[in-house]
């Protein structure tokens, strides 16, 4: 097993699980809280992340298989994805239309089905077997709130503008014909008004 990747409060970890390849998310103490409420908090985020994946693929999602859940000790091991993220797909694909559309259907399942994601960039999306899979929903909470997806959708925007500049018009525009095609005309146009809202105030903000 090796390290992959370290957080402000989760390590993530490579190996295999049964033969198969895994991938290990460790919650480690954090030592400004008292041991007690800490272990209790990480094992309270460990079995809601695991929930929400759960949730997430009964809704008809792709999302990582679950291996093994351990609130005890903080541990979620699940299926290692193997394909390019998002991020360096857009980068390197000459065409991009129908995975940025397949994303915006994603997600517009996802939200219908009452799931923020919480951390929606392009670096949480794998490309593989023909469509995208979601991963990394440590920050997700079940909300059917227009603003909660309006939040998913500015972080996407973002992503896109920040890495993705030259494409992020024509990828944005086609995640959000997808996304309208799962959550319907009216839902998309309420949406997509409170991410404007959303935007106006944080130029706000900035400026004040």
């Amino acid at each position: 097993m090796r390290l992959f990747y370290r957080g402000a409060e989760a390590d993530i970890f490579l190996g295999d699980w049964a033969g198969s390849p895994a991938v290990f998310k460790f919650r480690k103490p954090l030592p400004y809280r008292l041991p007690e409420l800490d272990e209790e908090i990480r094992g309270q985020r460990t079995v809601h992340e695991a929930s929400i994946i759960g949730d997430a693929r009964s809704a008809g999602l792709r999302v990582p298989y679950l291996y093994y859940v351990s609130p005890r000790e903080s541990l979620i091991v699940m299926q290692r994805i193997e394909g390019p993220r998002l991020k360096s797909y857009l980068q390197s694909a000459s065409e991009n239309r129908g995975v940025s559309e397949e994303f915006g259907r994603t997600v517009g399942v996802l939200h219908r089905s009452g799931i923020m994601h919480g951390d929606l960039t392009t670096s949480n999306v794998i490309v593989a077997d023909g469509g995208v899979h979601l991963i990394d929903f440590g920050l997700a909470t079940h909300s059917l709130k227009v603003e909660d997806h309006a939040v998913d959708l500015r972080l996407i925007k973002e992503t896109l503008v920040g890495a993705h500049s030259r494409v992020s018009s024509a990828v944005m525009a086609s995640f959000l014909a997808g996304y309208a095609s799962v959550v319907g005309e009216k839902r998309v146009k309420e949406v997509v008004r409170k991410l404007a809202e959303i935007e106006r105030r944080g130029r706000y903000a900035r400026v004040e």
